[in-house]
């Protein structure tokens, strides 16, 4: 836990009211391939490059509209806590609860709100970091109006022990090393065995100088044996200089800088399971192998739907094009009464059928997709009565407007999920005749029970939300 002096006093962060953003910015934050990196502090946003500029955060997010964003959050902000080894936290839960009674049982009933961001390193390093002196609750809301896309916010320590495992290779292979994070009189010192994180703590320095840090190196040495690294910023020399590199202790900076620089937390390396990766916006969640494939081939389905669509659109045209001129033949020929074409048997079978063309696609045009789409999405991501049963994967889409048809083709992990399926869109307004006519297992390369799905349809009778099913979709 820190061993500050005396209580730090920030002044909280309020996000005054902002539009709400459009999709086009919140699609571009996603799409950005590199996330603006900022260092969060009490007072705003500091940049990491250049002059280290601060902002407040209201000023920031408003001209930066439809960004990405991560944040190192400055140890100011920041209480730490290491479990002791032993304990029965093996799960996230019970680790964010220990967690809150702690921080609870020092700080007040007021701790228990603050956010969390937990760590582990090898078997036997396991932590918390707090954040408070903020509202954080209005930092997220202000950022979500303004269409910035958090995409990490993590402890500065995190990120600068990432770049140094790297960047010092003879350090991190040394049996007991150690780290000393320094921002101005803040001080947070990390103990590593085997390269792997083992304690964690925060100090305060005398005053906001060199002299007070030498001071206390000493102490630090001892408590920590093995080559000791330190790197900060925020200190006054007054005359006093660092000493000379040694194999037991180096400086990474001359301490005095006024704000950190982007290069000491520019690690790209994906986190090692030994190293400690803390984000307050939870763990990081492991991506579905399948996820970009099957994202492919529904890109595929729609754009080739969606030409197809535009054909029909074509032979539509041209259908009434032909149609506006036999009208016109005929008023030339028989008078000026236009005379309806009726198909006869004569009637050339080309024709006929560039006629059935253009009206189902005027139909497929005329078709409220909305409520249809809507009602298919719900019953496939509400398929399972637990979460662990996953939703269904739609694989193709097949209607036919003229006779209000309609064939479905998914993948579930079991039949009892596309029969829920089947269940939903049967008891939805609009929905008749819901089938599952073919059960197959998925073919090689994806893995569940590939089913087809056919159904007749009343288009002006669906709607946007499904009706919750009795005895099953109930909270």
């Amino acid at each position: 836990m820190s061993s500050s002096a005396k209580t730090l006093m920030f002044t909280p962060l309020a996000a005054a009211p902002a539009p709400t953003a459009g999709w086009r910015a919140r699609l571009a934050a996603r799409l950005q391939r590199q996330a603006t990196r900022l260092f969060l502090t009490a007072e705003g946003l500091r940049e990491l490059d250049g002059d280290g500029l601060q902002h407040p955060a209201q000023d920031w997010a408003s001209t930066h509209r439809g960004q990405a964003l991560e944040l190192i959050v400055s140890a100011r902000l920041l209480h730490e806590l290491v479990c002791e080894p032993g304990l029965p936290l093996g799960e996230e839960e019970a680790l964010q609860a220990y967690g809150r009674q702690q921080f609870a049982h020092y700080f007040g009933a007021l701790a228990r709100a603050w956010p969390l961001a937990s760590w582990r390193s090898g078997t036997a390093g396991l932590g918390l970091s707090a954040l408070h002196g903020l509202d954080w609750a209005a930092l997220r809301l202000l950022f979500d109006q303004e269409a910035v896309l958090l995409r990490r916010v993590r402890p500065a320590w995190a990120p600068l022990l990432q770049q140094l495992l790297l960047s010092e290779p003879e350090w991190a292979r040394a049996p007991r090393a150690g780290l000393a994070w320094v921002e101005g009189q803040v001080l947070t010192c990390l103990r590593l065995e085997g390269g792997c994180l083992h304690s964690l703590r925060q100090l305060r320095l005398e005053s906001a100088t060199r002299q007070a840090l030498l001071e206390l190196l000493p102490e630090l040495q001892a408590e920590m044996p093995g080559p000791l690294l330190v790197q900060g910023f925020g200190l006054e020399a007054r005359g006093v200089a660092l000493p000379a590199a040694a194999a037991s202790l180096r400086f990474l900076s001359d301490l005095t800088a006024l704000a950190p620089q982007g290069d000491w937390f520019e690690s790209k390396a994906k986190a090692l399971p030994a190293w400690p990766d803390p984000d307050f916006l939870g763990p990081r969640q492991r991506r579905w192998p399948l996820a970009w494939p099957l994202a492919l081939t529904t890109t595929l389905v729609l754009g080739t739907s969606v030409w197809g669509m535009l054909d029909s659109r074509q032979n539509l045209d041209l259908a009434r094009h032909q149609e506006q001129r036999l009208s016109a033949e005929l008023q030339r020929l028989g008078g000026n009464k236009p005379v309806a074409i009726v198909p006869t048997k004569t009637a050339k079978r080309g024709e006929l059928d560039a006629l059935r063309g253009a009206q189902e696609a005027q139909k497929l045009l005329q078709q409220a997709w909305e409520p249809l789409l809507s009602n298919i999405e719900q019953a496939g991501l509400n398929a399972g009565a637990k979460p662990e049963q996953g939703s269904i994967s739609w694989l193709s889409l097949d209607y036919t407007a003229a006779r209000g048809e309609l064939r479905l083709e998914g993948l579930a992990g079991d039949k009892l999920l596309a029969l829920h399926v089947a269940d939903r869109l049967g008891a939805a307004p609009g929905w008749r005749q819901v089938m599952l006519s073919r059960f197959q297992t998925a073919e090689q390369g994806l893995s569940g029970q590939r089913f087809e799905l056919t159904a007749r349809l009343r288009p002006e009778l669906l709607q946007a939300d499904l009706p919750p099913l009795a005895g099953k979709d109930r909270p």
